[in-house]
C-alpha cells in the first residue's frame, strides 16, 4: 500500500473516530429525561441572560459504529497483512541467501560421485535453497496482490 492511499485511508478512519467520539460525549453530557432532578430547582434572584440553546442530544446508532469499525480498522488490517507478509518474505530470502553461501562453499562435492557426503550435503543446501528462494517470492507476489486489492 503507497503512503498517499495509506494517509487517505487512515484519514477517513480518524475523521470518523473523531465524528463518533463528539457525537458519543455531547449524549452523555446532555441531561436524560428518564433520570428525576436530585435537588429542588432553585430560583434566581435577578432574572439571568438566557442559556445558549443546547446541542441536540445524538446518540451514535449501531450501524454508525459499525462503520466506524470497518473504516478504522479494515485499512489497518490490510496494510498490517502487507507488512507481515514482507516481514517473512524478507526472513526467507535471509536464510536462502544463507543457504547459497553454503552451497557456494560446497561448489567443489559437484565433483564427487552423487552418493557421497559431501555431494548429498551439496543437493540438500540446494534444495532447501530453491524451497526458501520460493517462500520468499511467494510472500512478495501475494503481498503485492494483496496491496493492489
Amino acid at each position: 500500500m503507497d503512503r498517499v492511499r495509506f494517509g487517505r485511508a487512515l484519514g477517513y478512519g480518524a475523521r470518523h473516530a473523531a465524528k463518533t467520539l463528539l457525537l458519543a460525549a455531547d449524549a452523555a453530557r446532555a441531561p436524560s429525561a428518564a433520570t428525576p432532578p436530585t435537588a429542588p430547582p432553585v430560583k434566581p434572584a435577578a432574572p439571568s441572560p438566557a442559556p445558549p440553546p443546547a446541542k441536540p442530544s445524538v446518540v451514535p446508532s449501531a450501524r454508525e459504529v459499525k462503520h466506524l469499525g470497518r473504516s478504522l480498522w479494515s485499512p489497518l488490517a490490510r496494510f498490517s497483512s502487507v507488512v507481515w507478509l514482507q516481514v517473512t518474505g524478507l526472513l526467507f530470502a535471509m536464510m536462502a541467501l544463507f543457504l547459497l553461501q553454503g552451497v557456494w562453499q560446497q561448489r567443489a562435492a559437484l565433483r564427487l560421485p552423487p552418493y557421497s557426503h559431501p555431494a548429498e550435503r551439496f543437493y540438500l543446501l540446494g534444495a532447501a535453497s530453491l524451497a526458501f528462494a520460493y517462500f520468499a517470492a511467494s510472500n512478495f507476489v501475494r503481498a503485492f496482490r494483496r496491496d493492489r486489492r
